[in-house]
């Protein structure tokens, strides 16, 4: 078909690009609304010059003139790196406001320039309006298949073999080719119905409703709807493909009723949100394996079916048909409906993990349009128990929440340079405004520094932040600033040219400032995703530890830290262990570095999703006192060797002073490619009453090696290679009915 819609068409399927500002709905009077662009331009003063020799002697002054700007810009650039680095070294003693809503004194408001509203959208945000006629519903179909994976036929795959295509082969399989691509969209669906539409949400895709609920962004009529299938079905374990490399792809706040149900065959970095499922929920596909997974704030009402999928969390979901299958861990927190009982896997299937009564939740930032066409960010307040009921797990009856113009709220937009970069996000954080970062890779020369109250960081589409080169993290959130927010966002190292002490991806807190955080008005971290290596052709990318909390009271809401286990190939480059995967080079020691998954020193600090994966040394090092860990995911390194097992290095490791900590739902699993590891157990803790865990286990993956103990050099192990895949379970810490399952 056609790109181009015809021009009796009243759809306006067209993506919003740079310098446009977001359109209206079509059925509205536009007339007058003209594009207004700021944009300041430098010109050289024009001289009018009657020689030759004036000539010359008016661009030499130019170049000078030219040469002078560029050297006071750089000064300038790097005297503001200096000041910022200075600022994290004074103690911080300044007044702040703590009101909900307000970032900074209102005088200092006063004084700062409005946003555009509507925001001037880049080419990586698409907006949509709902189809009214046949013609429109097949044309937004078109539309939307340029943002999925390629896909590969069966007919091409067969006509490169001289063998014939089996009879049970699909006839196409989308391919992981953008799995390290460092394009970045997302797709925004302006309130409707929208019958008849399916498409597969690819890599680093989000697909975000614009309504005040799910309801107002409806897909019905249709056979799947956004959807995501296993990928490589011709060549991961055929005909099924996998799941386990469905990375990095979202959908948030709307509402499904595909005839085939919802299918969200995906693995980490890749949650449900505030969506209401009106049909089944379908979290596998076929026998392709896969990973997850987090579903929250949300409505099923049909039956949610985990398939094959290794691990799932589930946070304020009403069941309305139960759910059912799944390999090794379930969690359930705040669910509510025909939620399943406490279940320690013993006999079959999996662990099941359920907490009725959590006594803290933090919804995620979403952005909303107004029928004007002005956009909002809405920012959910925290909720302290659970009485708020399941009538109010979506919209904005859930608990409050605070409804923010986009004029205070700054549109990052991405550019290749660092010092551009973080001079323009920096300079609205420090006016007080909220970011919104837009898709695409942002580069840093210095970090980003959040120094207000409730001030808030929400990416799009996956938006990336590269660390600084000096090792200086992304994000650093002072100390004593209470009800931050940050939601969405990549966070991604870099070939470090200097180094700092401990360098991170996020801070939070200062290490010689003591901050208990605000209990009634708690800091979060929500879909905050890690990587070391992986997408960079460099695989000498590290840092030392990827998130460090020194405050205290803050929420983590899926969260998934990742050192790379396999890396982009380069041009030309042949696979280091083809038998594996053809398509990437498998890390290997010494490359892409990273000790620490994550350090908290924080107290009441709670995770709720927590995944770390293939970290050097202790993937989890919890210091702080009271904190609560509501599933954790970890796999140990593939590439060390035993003397990483002789430094005593662990999945979990609980700090010899603290006294209260519980975590539910704790899977660790190993995989020692390269050498026959046999590490003690996978979770340290200190002796204390105060601590209690539940639902804990170790899986042997695969190649050599094992895990000798549970926790504490308690609970069953691995014997042979005829346990590869199986759980060995504890019920809980005191590991006394240490059977595997």
């Amino acid at each position: 078909m056609d790109d181009d819609l015809d021009s009796t068409d009243d759809i306006q399927l067209s993506s919003l690009i740079s310098g446009k500002r977001a359109p209206r709905h079509p059925d509205e009077d536009t007339a007058g609304d003209d594009v207004i662009r700021r944009i300041a331009i430098h010109r050289p003063l024009e001289l009018e010059t009657s020689s030759s020799l004036d000539i010359k002697l008016e661009k030499g002054r130019r170049r000078r003139f030219n040469r002078f700007i560029k050297l006071f810009v750089a000064l300038a650039a790097a005297l503001l790196i200096i000041a910022s680095l200075i600022w994290r070294v004074l103690p911080v003693n300044r007044e702040q406001d703590n009101t909900a809503g307000g970032t900074m004194d209102s005088s200092k408001k006063d004084t700062v320039e409005d946003e555009p509203n509507p925001p001037i959208l880049p080419d990586s945000i698409h907006i949509f309006y709902p189809p009214k006629t046949q013609q429109q519903i097949e044309a937004l179909n078109a539309e939307l298949s340029k943002f999925s994976d390629p896909i590969v036929t069966k007919e091409d795959f067969f006509r490169k073999t001289t063998l014939p295509p089996p009879p049970n082969y699909p006839d196409f399989t989308y391919t992981s080719d953008l799995h390290f691509t460092s394009k970045r969209t997302a797709l925004l669906f302006a309130p409707g119905v929208y019958e008849g539409i399916d498409f597969e949400v690819a890599y680093y895709t989000s697909v975000l409703g614009l309504g005040a609920k799910p309801t107002d962004v409806t897909f019905t009529n249709c056979d799947k709807g956004p959807h995501v299938d296993a990928i490589n079905k011709f060549t991961t374990r055929p005909p099924w493909g996998s799941g386990l490399d469905t990375f990095w792809r979202s959908v948030e706040n709307i509402a499904t009723n595909a005839r085939e149900g919802m299918r969200w065959a995906a693995s980490q970095a890749a949650p449900l949100r505030r969506v209401h499922v009106q049909s089944d929920l379908l979290l596998f596909e076929g026998d392709a394996w896969a990973s997850g997974g987090v579903l929250a704030n949300a409505i099923v009402d049909g039956q949610v079916n985990f398939g094959g999928q290794q691990q799932y969390l589930l946070r304020n979901v009403e069941l309305k048909q139960g759910a059912v299958n799944g390999a090794w861990s379930l969690v359930f927190v705040g669910c509510t409906g025909e939620t399943p009982l406490e279940n320690s896997g013993f006999k079959s299937g999996p662990s099941i993990s359920v907490d009725n009564s959590p006594k803290l939740r933090i919804e995620k930032p979403f952005i909303t349009m107004k029928e004007s066409g002005e956009f909002e960010l809405r920012v959910p307040l925290a909720a302290f128990s659970q009485s708020h009921g399941h009538n109010d797990v979506l919209g904005s009856q859930f608990g409050g929440e605070q409804v923010r113009s986009f004029t205070g709220v700054k549109l990052g937009v991405p550019s290749t340079d660092g010092a551009d970069n973080y001079l323009i996000l920096q300079k609205a954080l420090d006016e007080g405004k909220d970011l919104v970062l837009s898709p695409g890779e942002y580069p840093l020369a210095a970090s980003l520094e959040v120094k207000y109250p409730n001030q808030v960081i929400l990416g799009l589409g996956y938006a990336t932040l590269k660390a600084p080169l000096n090792g200086s993290p992304c994000i650093l959130v002072h100390p004593k600033v209470p009800g931050v927010r940050i939601a969405g966002i990549m966070l991604e190292a870099s070939v470090l040219t200097g180094t700092i002490p401990s360098s991170s991806l996020l801070q939070w807190g200062m290490p010689d400032v003591d901050d208990v955080g605000d209990s009634k008005n708690p800091g979060l971290l929500s879909d905050v995703f890690c990587r070391v290596g992986g997408a960079s052709y460099d695989r000498h990318v590290s840092t030392e530890v990827m998130i460090q909390l020194y405050s205290g009271n803050i929420y983590g809401d899926n969260l998934w830290l990742w050192r790379a286990d396999h890396v982009k190939l380069h041009p030309g480059e042949e696979a280091n262990f083809p038998h594996i995967s053809p398509y990437y080079r498998q890390t290997v020691m010494g490359e892409c570095q990273v000790r620490n998954g994550m350090k908290v020193y924080g107290q009441a600090v709670t995770m709720v999703g927590l995944f770390i994966e293939h970290t050097t040394e202790d993937q989890l090092i919890w210091e702080g006192d009271n904190g609560y860990v509501a599933f954790y995911q970890c796999e140990l390194p593939y590439d060390v060797d035993q003397s990483y097992a002789d430094k005593s290095f662990v999945g979990y490791r609980i700090g010899p002073d603290v006294k209260s900590h519980t975590a539910r739902g704790t899977g660790i699993y190993s995989n020692f490619r390269d050498f026959d590891v046999n590490v003690a157990t996978a979770i340290s803790h200190p002796e204390s009453d105060g601590i209690v865990m539940s639902n804990l286990f170790t899986v042997y993956l695969d190649n050599q090696g094992k895990i000798n103990s549970v926790v504490n050099g308690k609970g069953p192990s691995a014997v042979s290679e005829s346990d590869r895949g199986r759980p060995f379970r504890c019920s809980d810490n005191a590991c006394l009915d240490d059977i595997g399952s």
